[in-house]
């Protein structure tokens, strides 16, 4: 049997009250008892990344920053990933865009997902994460959750059925996106080069 994949759940928003956090926690409930994958919590309000200003680009692999190394090695663990994020403005929220912008290798060839929240169900924060994702060669998926009416299941601590149906395709796909790229990040080759 193949060893599970490591998914991290990366919480995209520190505002007090936060809906994202409960979100989250369903998600990795939810992930539990299956043996294809290991989910665990990454809450951006534990790191307190500053406005990223570092004078080197992440793209360059020279991180100096102790704390830029620190999340370098949290996030370089991953197989893959689940971004619950609300829609702010017709977008994601910054804290998740800035923790994103800090790194570059360790989000390469590694499968992406979304839960959302937000208008329309917070499917404009998700387009605007796919193109970051892409940028940053990454694999988003396709699947993903949009949520309506957030905060009354939250407080009910009850998803419909549909959510939950959702929600089971996304760690699906996301299982076989991120088995795939897994055995392909350990095969040597030269990617771009003739």
């Amino acid at each position: 049997m193949t060893e599970p994949l490591n998914i991290q759940i990366l919480v995209g928003s520190v505002r007090e009250g936060r809906i994202s956090l409960p979100v989250a926690r369903w998600v990795q409930e939810r992930s539990v008892g299956r043996s294809d994958l290991s989910a665990q919590l990454v809450d951006l309000a534990d790191w307190n990344l500053p406005m990223f200003a570092l004078p080197t680009s992440p793209a360059m692999g020279d991180y100096t920053d102790p704390l830029q190394q620190r999340w370098a090695a949290t996030i370089g663990k991953a197989d893959g990933y689940i971004l619950v994020s609300p829609e702010y403005n017709h977008s994601t929220s910054p804290v998740l865009k800035n923790a994103l912008d800090y790194l570059w290798a360790e989000w390469n060839r590694k499968p992406v997902a979304f839960v959302s929240f937000g208008n329309v169900g917070g499917a404009r924060a998700i387009e605007q994460l796919r193109g970051i994702a892409i940028e940053l060669r990454m694999a988003p998926l396709g699947e993903a959750v949009h949520l309506f009416d957030v905060r009354a299941k939250v407080e009910k601590q009850r998803f419909d059925d549909g959510d939950e149906k959702h929600l089971t395709q996304l760690f699906d796909s996301l299982v076989w996106w991120g088995t795939t790229l897994r055995a392909g990040r350990l095969e040597p080759h030269n990617v771009g080069q003739a």
